[in-house]
């Protein structure tokens, strides 16, 4: 059963990127955009594993500016949704917090990265989601934050 969730959730999360909002090529050198990514696993109490990938304009002159695309997942309750919502950037810390949703709303969350960001699958994400059956706070100690564009 974990399988087919972690198959569903990794087609979901190439198709949010494809459908819903790949900057477009050819967009000339001034119009670099800063890329956010949030990619893991975590667990909080009530619910047990919750993944996530998402991606973000954080920093742009196009229209995707400040849009997220992606795809959560809450392993016990079944749920694998596309989601999408906002970003953030606290420039002071280098924090970024994203806001996202699910269009039929069944699924909610807020997630942030405790700076500083570090390669590879070693960062600490913390989210919180809401789902029909409750809301629940946790962390994935081992994410993947990937931020590209002009302000690296």
């Amino acid at each position: 059963m974990t399988r087919t969730f972690t198959s569903v959730f990794m087609v979901l999360a190439v198709a949010a990127v494809v459908l819903c909002g790949t900057p477009r090529v050819g967009a000339r050198n001034n119009q670099h955009s800063e890329q956010v990514v949030f990619s893991g696993v975590g667990s909080c109490e009530a619910f047990g594993p919750v993944g996530f990938w998402i991606w973000c304009e954080a920093d742009s002159n196009n229209p995707y500016q400040g849009e997220c695309n992606g795809a959560m997942y809450v392993y016990s309750q079944g749920i694998t949704k596309h989601v999408d919502g906002d970003i953030e950037e606290d420039e002071s810390t280098g924090a970024y917090t994203m806001t996202v949703q699910s269009r039929d709303a069944i699924l909610s969350a807020t997630l942030t990265n405790e700076p500083p960001r570090k390669k590879g699958p070693r960062n600490t994400v913390d989210f919180t989601v809401s789902i029909p059956a409750g809301s629940c706070s946790g962390s994935s100690t081992n994410a993947v934050v990937n931020v590209t564009g002009p302000s690296e």
